[in-house]
């Protein structure tokens, strides 16, 4: 059963300034977030239906509103073992990140961020840099590392079009 995400209080501001709203949410031990203006909605456990010989970091498709989407494992692609196996949330992001539904542990809420530091980028799972982390930023102590969905939506296409190479 989907949640829709709230849509009030997407211009507040910390400190004066204007803050970028985001939901939070757990891969492995670590904790993430994608810009709230990417999401659509979160759905909990659906049937997820198996692609044969995809990548590892493909689950599957869903059907979200009669539309296709990819279930993307974060887990996988990031090597952070889940918790939660092929269970967990569905992070619908929105049409124009071309149909992906991240597959997550849990979401731990909302949050902002005013700036983020820069972080060194990790090594993907064929040991390639993975060019969608943004950046981290401290959510109540906790450190969080931001997911353009852009680059990810980027970094996916690339490795689908390695593997018709």
């Amino acid at each position: 059963m989907p949640e829709i995400l709230p849509g009030e209080d997407r211009e507040k501001t910390v400190a004066g300034k204007k803050a970028n709203k985001v939901v939070v949410f757990t891969v492995g031990r670590e904790y993430f977030a994608l810009p709230l203006e990417s999401l659509v909605e979160i759905y909990r456990s659906v049937e997820i239906t198996p692609v044969p010989l995809a990548p590892r970091f493909l689950k599957g498709v869903v059907s979200v509103h009669g539309q296709l989407a990819s279930v993307i494992s974060l887990g996988e692609i990031l090597r952070a073992p889940s918790l939660a196996g092929n269970s967990g949330l569905l992070l619908i992001l929105a049409r124009e990140f071309g149909g992906i539904a991240l597959l997550v542990e849990k979401t731990t809420g909302f949050s902002s961020y005013n700036n983020l530091e820069e972080v060194t980028m990790e090594q993907g799972p064929d040991g390639g840099s993975v060019h969608f982390l943004e950046g981290v930023f401290r959510d109540k102590g906790t450190l969080v590392t931001l997911i353009s969905p852009e680059k990810l939506r980027i970094w996916i296409d690339q490795e689908f079009a390695k593997e018709e190479e």
